[in-house]
């Protein structure tokens, strides 16, 4: 009997991850690439941990690519002290170089995006960081 109670404590969580990956997986597949200009963010904690704070730049934002060219402002980020906080997760290592490319922005002229898979009604999911229109590993000198 103990040994059928290991089993399902063990067995329970596996099936959970697998089918919150399953769904991940999905929701980031299978939806319309949005791609939204980013700007702005709390400058004490640019980079905290293993991610980039912002904020969307809905003015600069082609919001043509929403139906009826609505962007839906509020289906984006989660609601923090300040207002909306967006997360995109990058490897530490590139962290000091991503800071002060996203810090001197203006001076260079570029352009920060994120690519989300969207699905209405649903939290979109950020997949790419884009600067100037290519991935950000390319802007990184290593």
């Amino acid at each position: 009997m103990q040994h059928k109670i290991l089993a399902y404590l063990f067995f329970v969580p596996f099936i959970a991850l697998l089918l919150w990956t399953g769904w991940l997986y999905y929701a980031r597949h299978n939806g319309t690439d949005i791609r939204v200009v980013i700007t702005g963010y709390d400058p004490r904690d640019l980079l905290s941990g293993h991610f980039i704070q912002y904020t969307i730049d809905w003015q600069k934002t082609n919001c043509t690519q929403f139906k009826d060219n609505i962007c839906p402002e509020e289906e984006f980020c989660k609601e923090a002290r300040w207002g909306k906080q967006c997360r995109f997760y990058i490897p530490q290592n590139y962290a000091k170089e991503l800071d002060k490319l996203f810090r001197n922005r203006s001076q260079n002229d570029m352009i920060f995006e994120v690519v989300y898979s969207y699905h209405k009604g649903i939290e979109p999911l950020a997949k790419q960081l884009l600067i100037n229109g290519k991935d950000w590993h390319e802007s990184i000198e290593k």
